[in-house]
């Protein structure tokens, strides 16, 4: 796909042959301020080569001969719940200094858009700077949340078995112990993901094995100034714990936080029935940010767990059909014997007509009747309280190593 910006620029899926190096040239020059020019290149080359990056619906900007701006997408499988959607993640926007403010992001942002959608994405995701993606039909997705837990209030007792370090790359078996532990969590994503280094946040990683050799658990770790950061966790949660609390006192730290954990897990569960502080940011339009890109095919993957929670609640019983609409699309839900398909749209009297808010209904941003609230999304007939069965809060969020 291209697209003429001026008659200079052309906006364009990149090839990987004939423009891999001089993306990863424009990048590193662009985001030198953060790290080394060298390091860069080998951090973008790992997660464009090695990785879910998607060239197909990635754009770049060509002038003068040389790739001037970037607009990448990895796709990946996120859950909602127990269903799967396949998302865009947006990242590493960049244009070079001497061809800003020409629109090259904007146009790149459509043409990715565009992109996605022919090539059957079903939701679009990023962590954004304030007040620039809602243009383009974004919205909030989740505020993480973030834990601190003072040493003295974790286990004093040494972890019950010996911790090895492990470099952070990509392992089927630390992969495994993820996927399984996270299999329910909204917003979390299906690994793999990068093959090498995930990214660059957590420094430190420690594993431990039972007698047979087999990993049972990790930690991955970092020291941010005078902050010690847990950023990932797999395993039993007592003995995470001991080996977070351990690491801690030995680099004389007073204090641990962690990092944006789902909100459901065993061990936020246990912290928050310790003695701890949780910290929520909220934005109002930017960091994390979601957009539906083809919402029938969002419902159609995610009705068998739309049917979970229906019969697993007061109106199982409830037969009709619900009409959902987001500025793009109007998708019917047929409802019978506590089971949810997705039909042909057509007029009922129950139905959910909303803006591009519907995509946080569907991976549950807030409580619904908030999301309903503050989007002037219109409800009819039965919807009020079928949304609250099908929609609830799910508390998403993305794993820091996951993310683009």
């Amino acid at each position: 796909m291209t697209n003429k910006a001026k008659a200079d620029v052309l906006i364009t899926a990149p090839d990987k042959r004939e423009h891999g190096e001089a993306t990863m040239d424009l990048l590193a020059k662009v985001f030198s301020g953060w790290l080394g020019y060298f390091t860069l290149c080998d951090l973008w080359r790992n997660r464009m080569y090695h990785g879910h990056y998607d060239w197909d619906a990635s754009q770049i900007a060509v002038a003068d001969g040389k790739v001037v701006s970037h607009y990448g997408v990895w796709g990946y499988k996120m859950r909602i719940g127990t269903g799967r959607v396949k998302v865009g993640g947006i990242g590493v926007v960049a244009t070079h200094a001497h061809y800003r403010k020409r629109g090259l992001v904007s146009k790149s942002a459509w043409a990715s858009i565009e992109a996605m959608s022919k090539l059957r994405y079903d939701m679009t995701v990023l962590f954004g700077i304030d007040n620039f993606y809602d243009r383009f039909g974004y919205v909030r997705a989740w505020s993480d949340m973030n834990y601190k837990i003072n040493l003295k209030d974790l286990p004093q007792e040494k972890p019950k078995s010996q911790l090895r370090k492990f470099a952070l790359k990509q392992r089927d078996d630390i992969d495994d112990i993820y996927n399984h532990e996270n299999r329910l969590f909204t917003g979390t994503a299906v690994r793999p993901t990068y093959i090498a280094n995930r990214c660059t946040m957590p420094t430190h990683g420690y594993l431990w094995k039972d007698r047979r050799g087999r990993i049972k658990g990790y930690v991955a770790v970092k020291t941010e100034g005078n902050k010690f950061c847990c950023y990932e966790y797999g395993g039993e949660v007592e003995q995470i714990l001991r080996a977070v609390a351990a690491l801690g006192r030995k680099e004389g730290h007073s204090e641990v936080h962690f990092t944006a954990p789902p909100y459901h897990s065993a061990l936020c569960k246990q912290l928050r029935r310790s003695t701890c502080e949780a910290e929520i940011r909220y934005r109002k339009c930017g960091a994390a940010m979601i957009r539906t890109i083809n919402l029938a095919s969002t419902l159609r993957k995610i009705s068998s767990e739309l049917s979970r929670r229906l019969k697993k609640s007061p109106f199982s019983s409830w037969k009709g059909e619900l009409l959902v609409s987001d500025p793009r699309e109007r998708v019917l839900l047929k409802i019978s014997g506590g089971k949810i398909t997705v039909g042909e749209p057509k007029s009922t009297k129950h139905a959910i007509r909303g803006g591009e808010e519907i995509a946080q209904l569907i991976i549950g941003t807030d409580e619904p009747d908030e999301i309903i609230e503050q989007s002037g999304t219109k409800l009819n007939g039965d919807a009020r309280m079928l949304v609250s069965v099908l929609f609830p809060n799910q508390y998403p969020t993305l794993a820091p190593w996951d993310r683009y």
